[in-house]
């Protein structure tokens, strides 16, 4: 799909900057390769924001420059993006300092060191499940939380079709799962 044009028509390569008091856009970025989620910084003076790729498998800085104009810059990449690991969730911790990057398609959660924006390192790697979607990072720091499903109708077949809610504590090195609630043992529908 990556080498048709035509069908990488059909999915988004922008992100836009809006002005919420006059509900008009800003400024529109090219931001090739379906970004899907954006994550902005929580710090004061912290001007700029995450997103990630989800075809390129790439995550793109969106920031204020010294001149006070939004730029856009591709930083890193997440995972192999010749594999398509498929970013679908990003969440950034309260300091600031680690951005958290789910991949659908090989069940990972990646930890990058954002404490400088321009030079995220990847500095963790585990795998959650089969496919892994949303994740979302304690106000502390100490926990995760990760849900399975992307949409009904991409998630995976058969035993791969995974719908889980699962919590992880986090000691800065590893994840250690705390609990699990499997909804389709629990017949409790998608995740």
């Amino acid at each position: 799909m990556l080498a048709d044009p035509e069908a990488m028509k059909r999915f988004g390569n922008t992100v836009v900057q809006w002005n919420l008091h006059t509900k008009q856009p800003k400024k529109v970025f090219d931001v090739p390769g379906a970004p899907l989620e954006i994550r902005c910084a929580w710090g004061e003076n912290h001007n700029y924001c995450f997103t990630s790729t989800a075809l390129t498998s790439k995550i793109w800085l969106i920031y204020e420059d010294q001149e006070g104009a939004w730029q856009a810059k591709e930083v890193a990449d997440v995972g192999d993006p010749s594999k398509i690991p498929l970013p679908v969730d990003i969440s950034i911790q309260s300091d600031d300092k680690m951005l958290w990057v789910n991949t659908f398609m090989d069940g990972k959660t990646r930890a990058f060191d954002i404490s400088d924006p321009f030079k995220p390192k990847q500095v963790f790697e585990q795998k959650i499940g089969a496919q892994v979607n949303m994740v979302s990072s304690s106000w502390d720091g100490k926990r995760l939380y990760y849900t399975s499903s992307l949409l009904a109708n991409w998630d995976k077949k058969g035993a791969d079709n995974e719908q889980f809610l699962k919590a992880y504590d986090w000691d800065g090195k590893q994840l250690k799962e705390k609990f699990a609630i499997d909804f389709t043992k629990e017949k409790l529908g998608r995740a």
